[in-house]
């Protein structure tokens, strides 16, 4: 059974109305599982989100609790990201998908580095000053595959921003999905499509997952409901359809489970605040380390209590909604060594360096927020069709398509969403197996 994840980056629920009336994401909601209320994890940034998405894991044990390990003396432009498999501390997907010995490929997928078990993988990597672009991604990746791709579509790519990436990252992942050999009799009789022993070998990889990230830079760049905005949904919605309609062209539905998922909202911006040099102006004893609509607090050594007063007689003056305490944040599931956090009031950022915010839309807020309410559908044999999911959080979806996939995550911490499945169809696939 092939397993196909396409995550929507920055959508979320207030987009559901609009993209089911759309042909590729409207069908799939007829037809599969879709469910609008999905819980993000906090924070709502996406590689914390994406590493939760492979390993149905909250970041407590995943490790990825931000996009960017905390590097307060380091400019903005030149701090690195997760961008090593090796920092995910669990199983993902992946790993377990290369164990039960499948061959996986994973395209602008965060945190997919260096991975050993993707062979195919064309991470998302950004270049620092003084980097090149390509070369990176060939370090990070796989270098041959990535070459013979470029070699072969690279002139279809109009830039490497967005939409085109996106388009491009599509291109790529129907490439792969054309790999799969399909008798002449299906396609018609073409010279390019004629079987030969060494087509009748190759096939798509059995575990695919693309990151579209076109509606989130289009939100940062536009505003949240924009009509940009909306015409990157559109354009998401069209990406889906070629996957889908390659996908039935090769006859390959009736034993693949797609789902598309999506991170976190956007709100948009009206004002920012330096809270790091607050802080350090000021003589407290922590850093700060922005979230966009929240922060992080770093503290010293022993000065949680000093740290948590400041930031309540200050609040009205730091424009703080909500300041997380230690055990607020283990219940969200952080890891021990963030003691305190806080969110910022509605459309307030906080900024590391008093730098112009260069975005009019971002995203960072806490689990009460509307952002946090990203979409799933879900689709294949396994699957009840036509099913509206009340509600589910962000970690179920691993652990349910490991079940459906005949995968197992032994340290997922969501529940499998056994009511989405035909358990008579997914008990007979693993005997199958």
């Amino acid at each position: 059974m092939r397993l196909i994840i396409i995550s929507l980056d920055a959508v979320f629920a207030a987009d559901a109305e609009f993209l089911l009336s759309l042909p590729a994401l409207g069908k799939m909601a007829q037809e599969g599982v879709f469910c609008d209320r999905v819980q993000t994890i906090y924070p709502s940034l996406t590689y914390p989100i994406h590493a939760s998405i492979v390993t149905g894991c909250y970041p407590e044990l995943h490790g990825i609790v931000h996009n960017q390990p905390f590097q307060p003396e380091t400019e903005p432009t030149r701090r690195t990201w997760y961008w090593d498999a090796s920092d995910i501390k669990v199983e993902t997907l992946f790993d377990q998908a290369h164990a039960a010995g499948r061959e996986c490929a994973a395209l602008l997928w965060p945190t997919t580095g260096h991975a050993r078990h993707i062979k195919y993988n064309f991470p998302e990597i950004l270049a620092l000053p003084g980097e090149n672009q390509a070369l990176k991604i060939l370090r990070y990746g796989s270098a041959r595959w990535l070459l013979t791709s470029e070699l072969r579509y690279g002139k279809r790519r109009v830039s490497y921003h967005q939409p085109h990436l996106d388009d491009y990252i599509t291109l790529i992942a129907g490439s792969l999905i054309q790999r799969h050999y399909v008798p002449t009799s299906k396609l018609g009789k073409r010279e390019d499509i004629i079987p030969s022993k060494r087509r009748q070998a190759r096939h798509m990889p059995d575990v695919l997952a693309l990151h579209l990230v076109d509606c989130d830079a289009t939100r940062h760049r536009h505003g949240t409901f924009s009509d940009e905005a909306k015409q990157a949904l559109i354009r998401l919605d069209e990406r889906v359809g070629r996957l889908m309609g390659e996908l039935d062209r090769r006859d390959l539905l009736k034993d693949t489970i797609v789902a598309v998922v999506s991170d976190h909202g956007q709100a948009d911006i009206t004002a920012s605040l330096p809270l790091d040099a607050w802080l350090q102006a000021n003589k407290v004893p922590a850093r700060a380390q922005s979230l966009g609509f929240g922060a992080y607090i770093h503290l010293h050594r022993g000065d949680y209590l000093p740290v948590l007063d400041v930031l309540r007689k200050h609040q009205k003056e730091l424009h703080i909604q909500h300041v997380y305490t230690r055990e607020e944040l283990r219940a969200l599931h952080m890891t021990p060594d963030l003691m305190l956090a806080v969110e910022a009031e509605e459309g307030l950022v906080y900024v590391d360096k008093e730098e112009e915010v260069g975005s009019l839309a971002t995203h960072g807020f806490g689990p009460r927020h509307p952002g946090s309410q990203a979409l799933l559908w879900l689709s294949g044999p396994q699957f009840v069709s036509g099913m509206r999911l009340g509600k589910c959080n962000i970690v179920d979806i691993a652990p349910t398509l490991a079940a459906a996939a005949g995968l197992i995550l032994p340290r997922a911490q969501g529940r499998v969403l056994q009511e989405t499945l035909l358990w008579d169809h997914v008990a007979k696939r693993s005997d199958e197996q």
